[in-house]
């Protein structure tokens, strides 16, 4: 089920919440460390968040060009902000900075005319998580056949239809669960919230994907990991 929303900036699939970066006592130091002008401790601190913050900024933007631009940004911003964050959250602050950057720029962008059409068909809204669900190339038999790719095809265009359609906040709570693969407390230091709200964001919104999806062909609940659980 890799694909662009699964690929970290280098097109290799990450192991989520596996490398939390420095904790405790180092932290602190490098953060006091970077607060001078350190870049080696102000990369040893974000590193390891780089691949989680382009892969929420590429959610919202829809582009990997977007993505990079917000990444960067991000990093200078929170270069410059180091003075104003507490050492307790690093990876939600940092990551949510880049988030906001990719969503300011999506707005700057929706306000600018165009005369251009969207290249190969991509959708004006952007992935929002929408490569969940991406066609595969099938093995021989069953998968091989013509209508049940046409059935797959259907079902990963329905997934995005709905998942563009859920609160973002619960969008966001599934994707991390679901595909990039965090656990409860992992994804409420991310955005922000208690670990209660996490897992009723998730609820909710694999109901109301339920909802969306009731009159898709076949069983969603088998065939899309988000619906698992």
């Amino acid at each position: 089920m890799a694909g662009r929303e699964d690929a970290g900036r280098d097109g290799r699939v990450p192991t989520p919440g596996r490398d939390s970066g420095p904790s405790g006592e180092e932290r602190r130091t490098l953060l006091a460390a970077a607060r001078a002008g350190d870049t080696a401790a102000f990369e040893r601190l974000f590193v390891p968040d780089v691949d989680l913050a382009w892969r929420m900024a590429l959610r919202v933007s829809g582009e990997p060009s977007a993505a990079d631009d917000a990444l960067q940004e991000g990093l200078l911003a929170a270069f410059r902000a180091l003075d104003r964050v507490e050492p307790r959250n690093l990876r939600g602050w940092f990551v949510r900075i880049v988030e906001n950057a990719a969503r300011d720029a999506a707005r700057r962008e929706r306000r600018r005319p165009t005369l251009s059409l969207n290249e190969e068909g991509s959708d004006p809204e952007g992935d929002s998580g929408a490569n969940m669900v991406r066609s595969r190339e099938p093995a021989a038999g069953r998968a091989s056949d013509p209508a049940d790719r046409a059935e797959q095809g259907e079902l990963a265009a329905k997934l995005r239809a709905a998942l563009r359609q859920i609160p973002v906040e619960r969008r966001t709570a599934i994707l991390l669960y679901d595909v990039d693969g965090y656990d409860y407390g992992e994804i409420a230091a991310i955005v922000g919230t208690s670990v209660g709200t996490v897992k009723s964001r998730i609820s909710r919104g694999r109901a109301e994907l339920r909802r969306l999806l009731s009159d898709a062909p076949g069983n969603p609940g088998r065939r899309a990991d988000v619906m698992e659980g």
